[in-house]
């Protein structure tokens, strides 16, 4: 049951969030932070460091979402919930929590982004042979990887729970890009 509730304070407020951007993305929510790259343009080796794709919409809206989903999630619990603590810094700061969870979740697609620019790989695209079937698994599990690493200094995840969210994190990031392909958000599922 631990383990449940801890996959849930995980990833309610993202899987919430990540409906929100859908939504932003869909009906072109905040067009100047949708034109606003991350990298705001900056290149090395003559190529951009994230791409245009890695906006601060998408950035806003995943943190500032996370954090409020967080909040409510806390706030829910505490009045009609009353899971028992899971982890007990997102029920003590839940907005704090979701801050963390976003902001790790947006650091932890960076550099696999970089990665890409640098090797000339198109955004959303995965390269070819054994490259693309590195970058298929990195673009699972980059989120991931910072979020934990974001929330590490308040939350010690056993190795029971990271490899939990590495097998559910292997199948929701597909179910993911399919349903962006469904509603007309990317072209193909990467």
């Amino acid at each position: 049951m631990t383990l449940l509730l801890q996959l849930l304070w995980l990833a309610l407020p993202l899987i919430l969030s990540g409906c929100v951007h859908l939504l932003a993305m869909r009906r072109d929510w905040w067009p100047a932070l949708r034109r606003a790259p991350l990298d705001f343009g900056a290149t090395w080796r003559g190529r951009r460091l994230f791409g245009a794709n890695k906006t601060w919409r998408g950035a806003c809206v995943t943190i500032l979402c996370t954090s409020g989903f967080s909040a409510l999630l806390g706030w829910l619990n505490a009045r009609w919930l009353h899971l028992p603590p899971a982890v007990p810094f997102a029920e003590l700061h839940p907005f704090a929590w979701g801050a963390l969870l976003g902001c790790g979740y947006i650091l932890g697609e960076l550099p696999n982004s970089f990665l890409k620019r640098q090797l000339g790989i198109a955004p959303g695209a995965l390269g070819s042979g054994a490259t693309g079937r590195i970058f298929w698994v990195v673009d699972q599990l980059d989120s991931l990887a910072g979020m934990l690493l974001c929330v590490w200094p308040v939350w010690q995840p056993t190795l029971a729970v990271i490899a939990t969210l590495v097998a559910v994190m292997l199948v929701a990031h597909p179910i993911g890009a399919w349903i962006m392909v469904l509603v007309g958000l990317k072209s193909h599922v990467g």
